[in-house]
């Protein structure tokens, strides 16, 4: 009977402990959802360079993979300072699918302006993540690490903005720009 009592009290500070360790929901889903976008702004950005036909898209899209691999870097070090394991470095279902959607299905004329668009919903998304977390996340390195990221988030908004307009503009005086699933041409 002691043997239980002692191994059911060892039990429960270990779990108590355990449980003290986990991280905050709200943690975790911010960790998730900042990998991911990450690595969709990275490896959209890689596509742009090898299909893409505009300059100025495919130095924006540079600029992407050398912030985006530096960003990448920070945050894998905030994790490791706040003891918390880094997620996988994969794409979750809806953006390996928009991925898929801008390797596969988007006509060579169509690259640039179907990349910007999907740059430009990307970086809305991760400025309100950023955002969100930088105002209500738990206090901590994670939350820093997000208040320290959003400027730079917010500047490739801007960014994209500024290149998706040149590409609106150009495709509505006439030049050949495109659209995702433009096939005739």
């Amino acid at each position: 009977m002691r043997r239980e009592i002692l191994a059911l009290g060892i039990f429960m500070l270990t779990a108590g402990a355990a449980l003290a360790d986990t991280v905050p929901r709200a943690t975790q889903d911010f960790i998730d959802k900042a990998a991911v976008a990450n690595k969709f702004e990275i490896d959209t950005s890689q596509l742009e360079l090898k299909y893409g036909k505009k300059a100025d898209v495919k130095t924006f899209a540079q600029q992407m993979i050398d912030d985006h691999t530096k960003i990448g870097q920070d945050f894998k070090a905030t994790l490791s300072e706040a003891k918390i394991e880094a997620p996988s470095d994969s794409l979750d279902v809806v953006h390996a699918a928009k991925y898929a959607k801008l390797r596969v299905f988007t006509t060579e004329n169509g690259f640039d302006a179907a990349y910007t668009d999907e740059q430009l919903q990307a970086h809305k998304e991760a400025v309100g993540l950023f955002k969100d977390y930088s105002a209500n996340g738990p206090e901590g390195p994670v939350k820093t690490f997000a208040q320290k990221t959003l400027p730079t988030l917010e500047h490739h908004l801007a960014m994209v903005k500024d290149l998706e307009s040149k590409i609106s503009n150009s495709s509505a005086t006439g030049a050949s720009s495109g659209t995702s699933g433009d096939m005739k041409h």
